[in-house]
């Protein structure tokens, strides 16, 4: 379902100057941490404790305080080594810490007195329920982003696998108007659509219109290739959490790393694996709609300097082509002769010009009441049009992670959304159609300076920018084609000329740093009035053509328009 919206955001999150114990771990950060002890259970206080992340080789380094504890907030999520050493104890290491997006991740270590001069490695799973996170949550990482079956490869889809999840299967994630096809893709613990909060990486997506986390032209949310963890977050929040009622759901991007990576893949299903219904095959002449789903893209990451610098860029497509089998009822070739043998000669342009527009009027004869020809057999036909609704979307991600040192890390990311909806395909010309183009353009970035492990500042700006306008494409081409929206009414029955009376061109704009929206002025609009004549089989048709803010009333006597 095509939808009218925009979207300026200016998301601006800041940590400064604040104690860890409040925010160790952000939407797009995690956290390990843990305490030392000997084998007597006493804490090990000014232990030197090295976590180095496995994939930039990113080291950060700290000493337990007072009561043995360590900690290293707003760490990048990922794998970690965590090395510790003390004087008079055998250093120990854990080279398995996985550290989840918004999670603190802890390690606790139990220290030997020093023998010799060798390291103890530790291998151990991180325990299933860690009393260091306040929230209940649902971590995936990219792999089994990447393995799970994914329709369509939409972002929301993952977030079945959480607890207290409900998947809408009747409707789209478009269906936010209305009634029996849902409302929204994914509800949690009973609790409604709009209650669920999508941030990638920091930056709010929910729609401003309906508030929920609906796709742009193909209405799938793409860019899900591009994801390196999701977490969902549920019920309990952490202090930086919590502003939904439902549940926060976040996104990191991939990274590059010290290893060049990358993948490759394509989704194919079309017209060629499916059969024609029977109402195609019944009208002749008529063909087998193109139905086309590709879905296709990749991604590729690496190193630019070694352990410092890292790049990423992923590229998704979507062509999708839905077909339609539209049922119409068009004037038959001899009811329009009679038609122009019967009009004043300056209403014959008009009239001529009017069916030119009809590229096939073959199909079944349709008994119209009052039809002069044939017995009422003659003046309609009714045909099942074959045609398709091409929507098509890219998303590009390019990402920028740069290890400043030890103590400064930042990272840089754009994304780019555009494509096309087909908002009407009319079933009588194309000419009618109308499309929307939906850009989408998205800017996130993140700075990291760790005073002390008791003291962080963290800066996470972000900025999006959407639009959605709908109109045909050509707009003074489907003006000079038909200026009006012409239907019938009671006993006339032919399908409308002119394409949708709501095929106007409209949409808002917004500002940088807060919304301001304006709609433009619909270019036409129709309001038909019937007027009986009792002894005259014939109507008047009055129509109202708007173009910007003048409005121009004419009369035509439409004779292929009768009523009962």
């Amino acid at each position: 379902m095509a939808r009218v919206g925009h979207l300026a955001l200016f998301v601006l999150t800041m940590a400064c100057l604040l104690p860890v114990e409040a925010l160790a771990q952000g939407e797009t950060t995690s956290a390990i941490v843990g305490e030392i002890t000997d084998t007597t259970n006493a804490v090990v206080s000014g232990a030197t404790v090295t976590v180095t992340n496995h994939e930039t080789g990113l080291k950060r380094s700290a000493r337990t305080d007072d009561a043995g504890r360590f900690n290293f907030p707003q760490l990048k999520p990922g794998t970690y080594s965590v090395k510790v050493e003390a004087l008079g104890f055998e250093p120990r290491r854990n080279d398995n810490v996985v550290s989840g997006l918004g999670q603190k991740q802890t390690v606790d270590f139990t220290l030997k007195i020093a023998r010799s001069n060798e390291v103890v490695e530790v291998s151990s799973e991180a325990p299933l329920i860690n009393p260091e996170n306040a929230n209940r949550s649902t971590t995936l990482s990219a792999p089994a982003l990447e393995n799970l079956p994914n329709p369509g490869g939409d972002l929301t889809y993952p977030l079945q696998f959480a607890p207290g999840a409900l998947i809408n299967t009747a409707g789209s994630s478009n269906d936010f108007v209305g009634g029996t096809n849902g409302y929204g893709n994914v509800e949690f613990n009973g609790l409604p659509a709009l209650s669920n909060g999508y941030i990638v990486d920091g930056l709010e997506t929910n729609d401003p219109l309906t508030n929920l986390n609906s796709g742009l032209s193909t209405n799938l949310v793409l860019g899900l290739n591009s994801i390196s963890e999701v977490t969902v977050n549920t019920l309990s929040y952490s202090v930086d959490q919590g502003r939904y009622g439902a549940s926060q759901i976040d996104y990191v991007t991939k990274s590059g790393t010290n290893h060049f990576h990358g993948n490759l893949y394509e989704l194919w299903n079309g017209a060629l694996l499916n059969a024609a219904d029977y109402f195609t095959n019944a009208t002749p002449g008529n063909h087998k709609p193109r139905a086309t789903v590709n879905h296709f893209g990749g991604s590729v990451g690496g190193p630019i300097l070694h352990n410092k610098l890292f790049f990423f860029f992923d590229s998704e497509w979507v062509r999708i082509a839905l077909p339609i089998v539209t049922p119409a009822i068009v004037p038959s070739a001899p009811f329009q002769q009679y038609v122009l043998q019967q009009l004043p000669s300056q209403l014959v342009p008009f009239y001529r010009q009017m069916f030119s527009l009809y590229a096939n009027t073959s199909g079944t004869p349709t008994a119209i009441l009052g039809c002069p020809l044939a017995a009422g057999a003659g003046c309609a036909n009714r045909q099942s049009v074959s045609h398709s609704s091409d929507d098509h979307e890219q998303v590009q991600t390019a990402r920028i992670d740069y290890n400043i040192n030890e103590k400064d890390t930042t990272w840089f990311r754009f994304q780019a959304d555009t494509g096309l909806q087909a908002a009407w395909t009319d079933p009588i010309n194309p000419v009618f159609d109308a499309l929307s183009p939906q850009p989408l353009y998205s800017l996130a970035a993140g700075y990291t300076h760790v005073f002390s492990q008791n003291l962080v500042n963290y800066f996470n700006p972000a900025f999006s920018w959407y639009e959605s306008l709908f109109g045909p494409s050509d707009l003074q081409k489907t003006l000079s084609a038909f200026p009006i929206v012409l239907e019938g009414s009671g006993a006339n029955p032919f399908t409308p000329i002119g394409g949708l009376d709501n095929t106007w061109i409209q949409g808002r704009r917004a500002s940088l740093f807060h919304q301001r929206q304006s709609r433009l002025e619909p270019w036409r609009s129709r309001t038909a009035i019937w007027n009986q004549y009792p002894y005259f089989p014939l109507e008047r048709l009055r129509f109202r053509r708007r173009h910007g803010s003048h409005r121009d009333l004419r009369e035509f006597a439409a004779i292929y328009l009768w009523s009962s």
